[in-house]
């Protein structure tokens, strides 16, 4: 390979991460910062019940749009748009008022729905040979981020003096990812390289497609729970906000060692089967302890919960090598995205609700709990799919 190869490669792997670096940060510090932007009257109760739901119905969203708006305006205009979006929506959420968080939430996590379901075959269709390290690097640092965001929010809105100054903040990140991105999709056919053929546009989708989607709604329900709720149950069991903080950063820590032993596992038909088992089980054990114990060892559920958030790097790595290209990827990426998130939302949104009526955690947990044997049952049919054999063989 020569060096402006190498070169173009280097450009496209830092954009490609810096794009990762986004994907979860809008999430993770609205979620922790959910008490004090109610303490401070930034944002109402009610307003604050919306917020967790929000990216999963965007994403949901994302998934059904983002194949058409691909194909329509390009992948490089299509992400290029979706990262301005996103730094304006968190640029939009320094002003403290429910309208202004609500709205700049809305704006940036539809944004961050395109990026979801085009990084996969942007890896795909970018990396050749490296997409399984790519894959693995660029969702390190996806939770990685993910996780600074978490345990950082809370001491940057003291540090500030405001919790929409640490919520804005943020959109630091999506201007660099931007820039980084133009510059190095600038020359590359990365649009050429996700077209797909007349003849596959109506194909039909690749078998263990709706397995995935399955499995992919339920990792994405239990997440986005989690996310979008953990610090507010912590603090409701006596835990200070910052600690409560730290403790969502510890899921998403642990779940990035868990997420490149599940990347590394999806290669093999038995790696499969084994990381649905170990994922479904750490979710299962972690929600357990929190529901019976939450003030015993919570930042032991809390790592166990990381290993169950596993889940999702291990679903983006077989969605990258779904089907016979990029192209396809593409479709099973957004049909999986959209209708697993469209399902997923009504986790975050049922659990808002049920807490603002006045409910305990507990039923919450349950459902928790059964959800996790559930997305292990159909990761175990995913894995026995014909695609998953094919690729095994």
């Amino acid at each position: 390979m020569n060096l402006p190869t190498r070169r173009a490669f280097a450009l496209m792997l830092i954009a490609l991460l810096l794009l990762a670096v986004n994907l979860r940060l809008a999430v993770t510090t609205a979620s922790v910062l959910l008490p004090l932007l109610i303490d401070e009257g930034a944002l109402t109760p009610q307003a604050a019940i919306i917020i967790p739901a929000l990216p999963t119905a965007m994403f949901a969203v994302g998934g059904v749009f983002t194949p058409w708006l691909s194909r329509r305006i390009g992948a490089v205009a299509a992400v290029t748009w979706a990262m301005a979006a996103v730094a304006i929506g968190m640029l939009v959420r320094f002003v403290p008022d429910s309208i202004a968080i609500v709205g700049g939430t809305v704006l940036a996590t539809a944004g961050i729905a395109i990026v979801n379901v085009m990084l996969p075959a942007l890896v795909r269709a970018t990396s050749g040979s490296r997409m399984r390290s790519v894959t693995t690097a660029y969702t390190t640092v996806l939770s990685g981020s993910a996780a600074i965001g978490a345990a950082a929010a809370v001491p940057v809105a003291h540090a500030f003096g405001a919790a929409t100054l640490s919520l804005g903040s943020w959109a630091l990140f999506a201007v660099v990812a931007l820039v980084a991105w133009v510059a190095a999709a600038r020359g590359r056919d990365v649009d050429g390289a996700l077209a797909a053929p007349v003849s596959q546009t109506r194909s039909p989708l690749p078998p263990g497609t709706w397995a995935l989607t399955g499995f992919f709604a339920l990792q994405a329900l239990l997440a986005f729970v989690i996310m979008g709720w953990l610090p507010t149950i912590a603090v409701e069991t006596g835990i200070s906000p910052a600690r409560a903080g730290v403790l969502l950063g510890i899921v998403i820590m642990v779940s990035i060692p868990a997420g490149i032993v599940a990347v590394s596992m999806a290669h093999t038909l038995r790696g499969v089967r084994v990381g649905v088992i170990a994922v479904s089980l750490g979710t299962a054990a972690g929600v357990l302890g929190l529901w019976l114990a939450p003030s015993a060892a919570p930042e032991l559920w809390a790592v166990l919960m990381g290993i169950g958030m596993a889940a999702f790097p291990l679903t983006l790595a077989l969605i990258a090598r779904a089907g016979s290209g990029a192209a396809e990827a593409t479709r099973v990426s957004g049909v999986a995205q959209g209708l697993g998130y469209a399902l997923s939302t009504v986790g975050p949104l049922g659990a808002g609700a049920w807490y603002s009526a006045g409910g305990e955690w507990g039923p919450v947990l349950v459902v928790m709990i059964i959800g996790a044997a559930l997305q292990g049952l159909i990761g175990l049919a995913l894995a026995s799919a014909p695609r998953a054999k094919a690729e095994a063989a």
